[in-house]
């Protein structure tokens, strides 16, 4: 080995190796912590907001999920911008097959930033009637126990916002499985390792709980009006605030549509940018979380040396070890399971997002094109919004 290139990516899959094997006890240690705590006693009333924009991909079984929850008082708010949303059709037979749930629905187009959201979840949060807040994604289904587990640690005035993992679904393409496998099999190891180094300064945007006043104390939904990562921003403004951000191991499911290729690609340089822009250092240092792809680059500049193939296969199996124990076995993604042999294909697309991240700050969301500037905030580069009807 005397090529400096290939002495540097020998280092880098080295750490990369490191990195998967030390997600192995940081998971292990908050599984572990998570069972020992005990549970707070009480299930004060809530509001459940969930924002949408055009019908989901199996949206009646998302929205329903939320109305079959085994808690005493709880209300849900869906919020559209336009009346002739096609989501306003399922909310409404949602309405008539729960009859004893608390639902409404709010129509306003008001405007307080670039994010059509945080939009709508400004104008929602007028209808809301309880002080504690769920914010749930609209292709996000929960299980009965959801509220039970998520609300009660509101009741802690240090816990600024509750928030917990999630897995894929569904996954009806070959595009939606390769987005799958990232969620359990890349984000989450990179999550419980923050967990574990720094504890949690973000939130992880599919679910979220919080207090009204605590809300309110950080500016409110307008502090995040601009940003992309409303999500994000609202769980580190908290935290900057002193407020504790609690993860839990409670896990609902993200369900995802039947993706192209195209959307994919969209979708995930989007989410690179994003991260980029919020976390800079972060994502800068996540090169040496992509050691298959690097072992891979490695092997080609070492023409199939001996220690070129060992470093593959040691990355390749640290990967799939950091895979199997964390996104299978922690958090019981049955589609990761299944599709274990989409790692390598998997790491060298998420190297080339981590590129393209670098090198460009626009991005494309809901069919409008927005550049990110500082700290994360958009900026339009056009005037048409394209949410499906």
């Amino acid at each position: 080995m005397n090529h400096p290139v290939e002495m540097l990516l020998s280092a880098m899959i080295v750490a990369s190796v490191a990195y998967c094997l030390a997600c192995i006890p940081a998971a292990r240690r908050f599984f572990s912590r998570a069972q020992e705590t005990d549970r707070i006693p009480g299930r004060p009333p809530v509001t459940v907001l969930i924002p949408l924009c055009g019908a989901d991909f199996g949206a009646y079984e998302n929205y329903a999920s939320f109305c079959r929850q085994d808690y005493p008082v709880y209300q849900i708010v869906f919020g559209v911008q336009d009346p002739n949303d096609s989501s306003t059709a399922v909310v409404r037979k949602l309405m008539a097959d729960f009859p004893s749930s608390d639902i409404d629905l709010s129509v306003s187009a008001e405007v307080i930033g670039q994010n059509p959201k945080v939009n709508n979840l400004h104008h929602m949060l007028q209808k809301a009637r309880f002080d504690a807040l769920v914010i749930a994604d609209s292709d996000v289904r929960v299980g009965p126990e959801f509220l039970s587990e998520i609300v009660p640690p509101l009741q802690d005035e240090h816990i600024g916002m509750v928030t917990c993992f999630y897995r894929a679904g569904a996954a009806p393409t070959m595009a939606s499985r390769i987005e799958a496998v990232g969620i359990t099999a890349e984000f989450a190891p990179g999550v419980l390792m923050a967990h574990w180094m720094e504890g949690m300064t973000f939130a992880l945007g599919a679910t979220m709980a919080m207090t009204r006043g605590k809300l309110e104390s950080v500016g409110g939904f307008r502090a995040v009006a601009d940003h992309l990562a409303d999500d994000f921003m609202l769980g580190h403004l908290l935290w900057k605030a002193g407020h504790r951000i609690l993860l839990l191991p409670h896990i609902v499911e993200t369900v995802l549509p039947p993706m192209t290729l195209r959307n994919m690609l969209r979708h995930q340089v989007r989410w690179a940018r994003g991260i980029r822009a919020c976390r800079p250092g972060g994502h800068l240092g996540s090169i040496v979380t992509h050691g298959t792809a690097l072992a891979l680059l490695n092997v080609l500049l070492a023409q199939g040396s001996a220690l070129s193939l060992a470093l593959l296969a040691l990355a390749l199996g640290a990967q799939l070890a950091m895979a199997q124990f964390i996104g299978v076995g922690k958090l019981g993604d049955s589609i990761l399971g299944r599709n274990l042999h989409l790692l390598p294909l998997r790491d060298l697309l998420s190297l080339c997002f981590w590129i393209a991240a670098l090198t460009g700050r626009e991005v494309e969301w809901r069919g409008k094109r927005y550049r990110l500037v500082e700290d994360g905030k958009m900026v339009p580069l056009d005037r048409h919004a394209a949410c499906p009807k």
